[in-house]
This record gives C-alpha cells, structure tokens and sequence, in this order.
C-alpha cells in the first residue's frame, strides 16, 4: 500500500506540474494550448541529451531543460500566440494543432523514433520491514513539491504573480492600473512551459525518453483541468493527484483500465458541476 501511495505521488505531483502550466496559460492568454504536451516532451528530450549525451549531472540538466523549453514558450507566444489576439477560434485552433504536430515531427527527426532511457543519479532503494522505494522516485516527489512551493509563493507574493493575478481576474481593468499585459503574458507562457519541462524531465528516469509521450501527457492534462475548473491552479493541484492516485490504484488492484476510469470521474464531475470543483481563476491567491 506504501509503494502504491508512493507511485500515486510521483504520477500526481508530475501531473500537477503538467497541469498547473496549462492552466496558467489558459488563465492569461485564453488559449487552450493543445502544443503543451509536446512542451513536456521537449523537456523529457533535452533531459536525454544533456545529461546522456553531454554528461551534464542531472539536476543541472532538469533546470537546463526548464530554461531551455521555457524560452522556447517566449519564442512561440512572440511567433504564434501574440497574433492570434482577435483571431477567431478556428485560426487559433489551426495555429495550436499545427505546432503540435510540428514540433513532434521535428523532434522526431532529430531525435529518432526509438524510446530511451536516461539513468537516473538517484540510484538505490529506502528499504523498511514491508515496502521498499527507489531514491528515484522519492526525488521526483522531493523536486516536484519544491517548485509547486516556488509556483505558489511567485504567485501569492510577488509583483509579478501580484499582476498576473489581477490580469486574469479582469484584463482590462489591469491595464487601466498600467499592468503590461503584453509583458505578464510572456512571463507566463515560460513559465507555464517550463512547468511543463520540469514534469517531463523529472519523470524522465521513471519511464523512457520519446517523441511521442507529449499527446498523453495533453491528454492527461485536459483532464486534469475540466475536473478542477478552466484556469484554477487549485483545481490543477487537486485534480493531478486525484489521478495520479485513481492511476497507480487501479494499476495496482484493478488493471489497466486508468483511461476509462478518467473519463468517467470528469463525466461525473462535470454533471454534479460543469465548470469543475474549483471554476475561479487562481483563487488560490484570493
């Protein structure tokens, strides 16, 4: 049952990563950016470079991969997303797909379509009387609790989290206070696709390395935030580790049915209440 909790906290806490940057771009650019998956994937991918091909230690190359694929989210919001502002739905909708598959047919040439391990320098096992946990994925649980800590002291306490809170609460009442929305959507799309990074790159070691892991990982995340509410960190949170336990619960005792089982807790969700547990944009902060 320890080892089962343990499973559940890595999966829910990566999901939460996962989620949390997709829903801050929802919340502040109100675009539901269908690419996020392959951000994850970027991540998980300059993981197995930096640290399998350049021999760079693993925790320089996990921040290394966030910087890396949060810039390149500064790239695409200045590229794509910025000129997409009084798009219709459908343009957007055209734009978001496109890089999807984009930039996985990129990585897939440059990376190749064979899955990969990269080793862990978590190596060992915590041994006790009834269970037993490998250092890797106690540290992934360590790791992703830190910057889930860092996510929401930026957003409770500084100017920045300040202000993107006020943009998403009313955005052009924030600009009449002299906010630069311009400038706190950029913040925001690196950071969420940093967050995304760090997710892929910290489950990295647990699982393999491939051009192809970022459409489960969207997939996951959409569900993540229809059951906590469109743009609720909160909701995020709460719905990453409901999965992530409903994952390695039903894994463990049931079988391989955690898609079905997701679907059918979000139908649920959503009768009982359609915009999600927590339907408020970043109320947490309030």
């Amino acid at each position: 049952m320890i080892q089962v909790i343990v499973n559940a906290l890595v999966l829910g806490l990566t999901y939460v990563l996962m989620a949390s940057g997709l829903s801050l771009i929802f919340g502040i650019l109100q675009i539901v950016n269908f690419a996020h998956g392959q951000f994850y994937m970027f991540g998980a991918c300059f993981l197995y470079w930096l640290n399998m091909k350049l021999g760079v230690s693993y925790v320089l190359s996990v921040l290394l991969s966030m910087f890396i694929v949060g810039g390149l989210g500064i790239i695409t919001e200045l590229a794509f997303f910025r000129k997409l502002m009084k798009a219709s739905i459908i343009a957007v909708l055209g734009v978001v797909l496109g890089l999807m598959v984009g930039m996985e047919g990129l990585m897939e040439v440059l990376f190749g379509q064979d899955s990969k391990k990269v080793t862990t320098a978590f190596s060992g096992v915590l041994r006790a009387r009834h269970f037993s946990i490998s250092y890797e994925r106690l540290a992934v649980i360590f790791a992703s609790l830190i910057i889930i800590s860092i996510l929401y002291y930026w957003i409770r306490y500084t100017r920045e989290g300040t202000a993107t809170r006020a943009v998403a609460q009313d955005k052009r009442a924030a600009e009449l206070v002299g906010i630069d929305v311009n400038r706190i959507r950029l913040i925001i799309m690196g950071i969420g696709c940093a967050l995304a990074a760090a997710a892929g790159s910290l489950i990295s070691p647990v699982f393999f390395v491939s051009p192809y892991i970022g459409a489960n990982a969207m997939f996951k995340s959409l569900i993540i935030i229809t059951l906590g509410g469109m743009g609720s960190l909160p909701g995020a949170a709460l719905g990453g580790l409901i999965l992530g336990f409903i994952e390695s619960f039903s894994q463990t005792y049931i079988g391989n049915i955690t898609e079905m089982l997701g679907f059918l807790l979000v139908i649920v969700i959503l009768l009982v209440k359609p915009q999600g547990i927590f339907g408020v944009a970043f109320e947490m902060a309030e």
